[in-house]
């Protein structure tokens, strides 16, 4: 099956490229002017494929420019720390595992992998998560969240890290930044079309007068971009599932390394603590929106500091849905007295809240009643093999989960994953990941 998926992967890419080539010709021969009546029109005479590659050239030299400022932005953030090669003695660290360890993993997981690595990072993050990305120059980076290293033990992170391995060993990250600069230039292109259609319609009525000519124009500006998001929609459709089957042969490289189980529990662990934030974070949205004075969100800065509040390791949505009132507001209170200096201890904002959590809890409950009946038609809980409760799955835990899975194929393994359109996902949902690796490995 891993061949179907590469397969699948390079005829994806190449469909993607297929379309992005046809937009290209599509807007190279039309011929675009405020004084021709529909404002556009199609003439191949003055198609001069010089000009279009030029200018394809010169937006694709800009968009490598901006990927080098953007990566190089990145890897100054003052979260992110490195690793290797050097590292900063004085940088405070607080990760379980040491930075020797790290290093000495992702190297010899690199011979493993038969890649090298030229750079690895820590980012301090309560966010699960790693990335790899490889340029010119910058060479073969690695990322690895702090959050991934909280909730994962030694073979799981290491499985993650041979994971995002297995992109460098598939260049994904050169075949990904290669397909995506036609877009980019089809895009620019089609944004030129937009101003002038609209500049069009604006003519029409301020200069001309014509409220009919206006309203065609109008009708084909409507047209072309109805038409032209159509194409990009599918090419971008394309693209994604590119994108979802490099995640599968990447999961297949991982489990190939440190073998299936390290895999399958290192991807279920992730998404669970994904599902406990994600309720988390929709407790605290819901919270803020009971303040009928609110200028709109919550800023991303405040949200991620909450979530750093919210034990690192926790993976159980249910406690994070009962803990968010006493995240919220003993955050906000702190805050608060950090900014303008309110005079509250820590145990005063401690009774603050302890008194104010069951109102709220009961008031939440009453909105938004928890029915373990309407999750259960849609999701396959994995705890419930967890026969030990040691929150990891053993050879036999794993074989029930896949008999659950395979038996109920409509069922995801997250809540947070029912009901998405999985068309649109770069990433395949977990069921998929977990069943994927299951079926290589004769599960």
């Amino acid at each position: 099956m891993i061949e179907e998926v590469n397969r699948k992967k390079w005829m994806a890419i190449y469909a993607f490229l297929i379309m992005d080539v046809a937009q290209i010709l599509f807007v190279s021969v039309l011929y675009v002017g405020i004084m021709i009546f529909l404002v556009l029109d199609f003439d191949i005479t003055n198609f001069n494929p010089l000009i279009s590659v030029s200018l394809f050239f010169a937006i694709s030299i800009m968009q490598i420019a901006m990927l080098y400022i953007t990566a190089t932005q990145m890897l100054r953030q003052e979260d992110l720390i490195k690793l290797y090669p050097g590292y900063d003695e004085k940088t405070e660290w607080r990760s379980r595992y040491s930075r020797d360890e790290i290093v000495n993993w992702t190297q010899d997981l690199a011979k493993q992998s038969k890649v090298k690595i030229n750079k690895i990072f820590l980012m301090n993050s309560p966010l699960p998560n790693a990335f790899t990305f490889n340029l010119p120059l910058f060479g073969s980076v690695v990322v690895v969240h702090s959050n991934t290293l909280e909730v994962l033990n030694e073979d799981e992170v290491k499985a993650i890290i041979t994971h995002e391995l297995g992109h460098i060993a598939n260049r994904d990250s050169a075949v990904q930044i290669a397909v995506r600069m036609p877009s980019f230039f089809i895009d620019l292109i089609y944004l030129y079309i937009y101003i002038l259609l609209g500049v069009g319609v604006a003519s029409a009525i301020f200069l001309v007068g014509d409220f009919g000519l206006a309203g065609i124009r109008l009708v084909v500006l409507g047209g072309f971009f109805f038409l032209s998001r159509i194409l990009a929609t599918i090419s971008q459709l394309f693209m994604k599932k590119a994108s979802r089957s490099a995640e599968l042969m990447s999961d297949y490289h991982a489990a190939s390394v440190l073998g299936y189980q390290a895999t399958i529990n290192a991807l279920i662990r992730l998404g669970q603590r994904v599902e406990a934030i994600t309720v988390l974070v929709d407790e605290i949205r819901w919270l803020e929106s009971l303040n009928p004075e609110r200028a709109g969100k919550i800023a991303y800065a405040e949200l991620m500091r909450m979530i750093t509040h919210f034990p690192l390791d926790g993976i159980d949505e249910a406690n994070a849905r009962l803990v968010a009132p006493g995240v919220f507001l003993s955050t906000r209170l702190r805050h608060m007295r950090e900014v303008y200096g309110i005079q509250l201890t820590d145990d005063q904002i401690q009774t603050a809240v302890d008194a104010a959590v069951p109102g709220l809890q009961k008031k939440r409950d009453e909105t938004k009643p928890v029915s373990e009946t309407t999750k259960d038609l849609q999701v396959v809980d994995w705890r419930k093999v967890d026969y030990d409760e040691d929150r990891r799955l053993s050879d036999e835990e794993l074989v029930d989960l896949l008999k659950k899975l395979r038996e109920n194929p409509k069922k995801m393994l997250f809540d947070s994953e029912a009901g998405a359109n999985l068309l649109i996902l770069d990433h395949p949902d977990f069921r998929r990941r977990v069943l994927f690796i299951a079926e290589e490995f004769g599960l």
